[in-house]
């Protein structure tokens, strides 16, 4: 199942439904478990008894299972417009990450050998009806204790610390592999443009032209850049919401939920991990040079990956602008989840953008001008 992976980027596939393709998970309501039903399925899947305590998710019903004796898991009740290759891949993922990674991860949970399970395909999984009759995938994996990610402390040494972790899971999963990496999705921040027609999601008018002006400008310079990328799976969202940090909060003490991996731009993780890191001080550029001297102390970026990193966390923060105001509409109920990031992702896009078209946009705009008026030669 595992190959190496391309050394370069090929384009993602031309599809005329493509944002439909990709939006389809986030269309879909989160499933409705009790924690009761929850604990019960553990010790009866798993032989795990413990009080279950829910845990946040934006696709899927989560929660934390705590034995007596001091084990604890995640029990994870997948949304029904998960695939199961994608199941699978999660799974897969955790299984080649184990005992080969210097980043804690979670370790999966096979299901115990019962007659519950002795008639199903795999044991790592569970098809489960629920009582109101909705048919779940459940799986389970080791529950990594931990101070949040939000309190990894705002330090040149931690986000180096961060940046050497990213490297790190990164050296790991390099020759990790599945079909399911290729799939198209919302979170790809090589896709962000595809957003267009949800664009009047935001609200600020000048803002909504800044975002049109810079997807436009980053469409020619990712085809122009990409065949000279890097290319590998990528974990895909790193957000605090996504690490552990070290009793100090100056070091990684985990990384989770590999939900999002895609095979993308290696450099779009540190891209991404940078969105969330830089607005979190009145100094950012010190937050993504930190991180960067973290991630290339193991692997040096290439001038295509150099070039493009500004690039890619733009496009991170209109998909957390344009994205996260979609969901919000579609589901109210989860409206301070689903935004609990909005407001820093606009206020770091709007310090970056100016520079960013004033250096990109105009030349993009000539190289298009003067494409479009540049006879053919025979």
């Amino acid at each position: 199942m595992k190959r190496p992976p391309p050394a370069t980027n090929s384009a993602p596939p031309d599809e005329p439904d493509a944002l439909a393709q990709a939006s389809q998970a986030f269309l879909t309501a989160v499933p409705q478990v009790s924690a009761e039903q929850a604990a019960a399925l553990a010790c009866e899947a798993y032989g795990i008894q413990g009080k279950a305590q829910a845990l946040s998710g934006e696709r899927d019903r989560n929660f934390v299972i705590r034995s007596d004796n001091g084990c604890a898991v995640t029990l994870k009740f997948i949304s029904t417009a998960e695939s199961l290759a994608e199941t699978e891949m999660q799974i897969a993922v955790l299984k080649h990450l184990a005992g080969r990674c210097a980043v804690p991860v979670p370790l999966h949970y096979p299901l115990r050998r019962t007659a519950t399970a002795s008639s199903i395909a795999s044991t790592d999984w569970l098809d489960w009806c629920s009582p109101t009759g909705e048919l779940l995938r459940v799986r389970c994996y080791s529950y990594l204790d931990g101070k949040a990610g939000s309190e990894l402390q705002r330090h040149a040494s931690a986000w180096q610390a961060c940046g050497r972790a990213i490297a790190q899971l990164h050296g790991a999963m390099a020759d990790f592999d599945h079909p399911a990496t290729e799939r198209p999705f919302l979170w790809d921040a090589r896709r962000a443009p595809l957003l267009r027609p949800w664009l009047e999601v935001v609200e600020d008018a000048q803002l909504r032209t800044q975002i049109a002006a810079f997807w436009t400008a980053f469409e020619q310079r990712l085809a122009q850049l990409r065949p000279q990328l890097p290319m590998q799976t990528i974990h895909n969202d790193l957000s605090p919401s996504n690490l552990l940090s070290s009793d100090d909060g100056l070091g990684i003490a985990g990384v989770l939920d590999f939900g999002d991996m895609l095979l993308a731009p290696r450099v779009a993780d540190l891209a991404i991990a940078a969105s969330y890191q830089m607005p979190l001080t009145d100094r950012p550029e010190a937050a993504l040079a930190a991180m960067r001297t973290g991630y290339e102390s193991l692997l040096p970026l290439t001038a295509a990956e150099q070039a493009l990193l500004p690039d890619l966390i733009l496009a991170r923060l209109t998909q957390r602008m344009v994205i996260t105001a979609w969901r919000a509409r579609l589901y109210p109920d989860n409206r301070v989840y689903i935004l609990r990031s909005q407001a820093t992702a606009t206020a770091l896009f709007s310090r970056m953008i100016g520079d960013w078209l004033q250096r990109h946009a105009a030349p993009a705009a000539e190289r298009a001008a003067s494409s479009a008026t540049t006879p053919a030669t025979a």
